[in-house]
């Protein structure tokens, strides 16, 4: 067929090309074989929080508490806290 430019139609508006469609049923799917690992010390119920002072002593009140309400609890200067955390019940501390 002869367009009105005098030219074939396929030189102007090739014919398409067919591509291969890859359905999702045909991709690869991650399977994982193996459960996460739990580290059992840093596992646990919170018995306590706990601040750390810079001095490496350890302050802390009872479970449903904050950080905050130990320093004000106890009298604990906040400039002197270098980390904050929470015991577990056994016996390990977690620092953040």
């Amino acid at each position: 067929m002869v367009t009105i430019l005098g030219q074939h139609i396929a030189v102007i508006r090739p014919a398409l090309i067919k591509t291969h469609k890859t359905l999702s049923a045909d991709k690869p799917q991650v399977r994982y074989n193996t459960r996460p690992r739990t580290i059992k010390e840093h596992t646990g119920k919170v018995i306590a929080v706990c601040v750390k002072l810079a001095e490496d002593k350890i302050m802390s009140l009872p479970a449903p508490a904050t950080h905050f309400q130990v320093c004000e609890r106890l009298s604990v200067d906040t400039s002197k806290v270098s980390k904050t955390g929470w015991q577990l019940d056994n016996g390990n501390y977690l620092w953040r």
